[in-house]
Order: C-alpha cells, then sequence, then structure tokens
C-alpha cells in the first residue's frame, strides 16, 4: 500500500460571497503554517462582516491553528463558520473547546446561506 505524502505547505484562497468571503485553505493548519493562515483570516474579517471557512481540504490543525481561531473569536470583529469539518479536525475543536464556539455548517450550501442573513 502506497503511503499518501503529506506536506506542511499550504495555500489558502478567498473570494467575495454575498454578506461576507468564502476562505477556503488547503494543506496542514500547524506551528509551521499557522501564521499564514491567521493573516489569511484576519485580512478577510478587517474586509467583510463575516467569513466562511472551508475546512474541507485541511487534514490536521494544530494547537497553533486553533490560537489563530481562538484569536479571531476573541477579537469579534465579525462571524466565523466553518464547514466541510473532516472528522480529525472537529475531534480537535471538540477536544479544545472551540467547537462550541463557532457555528459549523453542514455543507458549502449552509454556511453561503449563513453568511447571506
Amino acid at each position: 500500500m502506497k503511503r499518501r505524502e503529506r506536506t506542511w505547505g499550504l495555500e489558502v484562497s478567498s473570494k467575495r460571497v454575498a454578506g461576507g468571503i468564502l476562505l477556503v485553505p488547503r494543506g496542514r493548519i500547524g506551528s509551521v503554517t499557522a501564521a499564514e493562515f491567521g493573516q489569511a483570516l484576519q485580512a478577510a474579517l478587517s474586509a467583510a462582516p463575516a467569513v466562511a471557512i472551508d475546512l474541507g481540504q485541511v487534514d490536521y490543525l494544530s494547537g497553533a491553528g486553533l490560537q489563530v481561531l481562538e484569536q479571531a473569536d476573541r477579537t469579534g470583529t465579525g462571524r466565523t463558520i466553518l464547514f466541510g469539518v473532516h472528522d480529525s479536525v472537529h475531534v480537535t475543536l471538540e477536544l479544545s473547546g472551540l467547537a462550541g464556539r463557532f457555528r459549523v455548517a453542514q455543507s458549502e450550501e449552509e454556511a453561503l446561506e449563513a453568511l447571506a442573513r
């Protein structure tokens, strides 16, 4: 069985949608990449009243990534909605106590509808 190679690279794209910004990180959010994710999230929250984050292509979220999300929540500059959350990332959010602080949508459609309200 061939193992899938994992890298610590992260790409973050964003686009304006009705009611806010859709942020799409791709890769792993750990100590090496958390600052890049944090900059993209803060820029999005500064530019719009709400941000939906598609975590469907994120298979790892470390404590450093959790700190980025927690800081965004503390600043209170906008609403943050998560969707596409893999089980491993959801467990991390649950164990940290952050799962209850963010709305977790079941689909992109649900997240974008929530942004538009």
